[in-house]
């Protein structure tokens, strides 16, 4: 009789020991799947996850902004964007046709040249995004940018230019640096398939960087 008691507990003993581990296992993988969605739920939001949930600042693209624009604006659309970033203060004016040019003697007012909507958005977007090319200690001013467009250059159809005597920003470095910033966001800009209804534009804009103008 004794020994069956014996040999009872020793069977429980056994059984209990399985059930044990499964009841620890059971509670750790009950503790991950809590971690886990706690972590989901706290973690930061990004791209269209924030998007969904509201909290995430608007963005405008290239393409929005362009089927916005119509056939004006585009310097004020960039502006807005780059006033909504970290680099706010930069202003740009509309962008101006100075001039546009055929072959021979017969000149073309310039209020009477059409306007070339791409390139005039590229244009305003290269300063845009350019608009730290201009370092704090070399105060504010306004920086004239022009191009010269032509549809018979094969190479570098579009160059940029500072016409001299347009500028008030007289910091000759913040001139270069933008100069080449400007440069370098319009490199890759092709006149391919650009309506036009002359050969050559000049195309200009004025671009107000904030602060007190120095006088170098």
């Amino acid at each position: 009789m004794l020994r069956s008691t014996h040999d009872g507990d020793a069977n429980a003993r056994g059984v209990d020991g399985p059930v044990r581990i499964q009841l620890f296992v059971a509670l750790l993988l009950g503790l991950v799947l809590v971690a886990t969605g706690l972590y989901l739920w706290r973690r930061p939001r990004t791209g269209p996850e924030a998007a969904a949930g509201g909290d995430a600042v608007p963005v405008v693209d290239a393409a929005e902004t362009q089927s916005v624009l119509g056939d004006g604006g585009i310097a004020a659309a960039v502006a807005a964007q780059v006033e909504a970033g970290a680099m706010g203060g930069l202003s740009l004016t509309e962008p101006r046709i100075v001039g546009c040019h055929d072959k021979g003697p017969k000149k073309t007012p310039a209020e009477e040249c059409d306007h070339l909507q791409p390139i005039e958005q590229a244009f305003a977007k290269a300063i845009g995004d350019a608009a730290s090319c201009v370092p704090g200690t070399a105060g504010g001013g306004t920086i004239e940018y022009m191009v010269d467009v032509s549809f018979n250059r094969k190479k570098n159809a579009v160059k940029l230019a500072l016409p001299k005597g347009k500028s008030s920003m007289k910091n000759a470095k913040a001139l270069a640096s933008c100069k080449s910033a400007v440069a370098r966001g319009l490199s890759d800009v092709s006149v391919d398939g650009v309506t036009h209804g002359h050969q050559r534009y000049e195309i200009a804009i004025t671009a107000t960087y904030p602060g007190a103008v120095k006088a170098k």
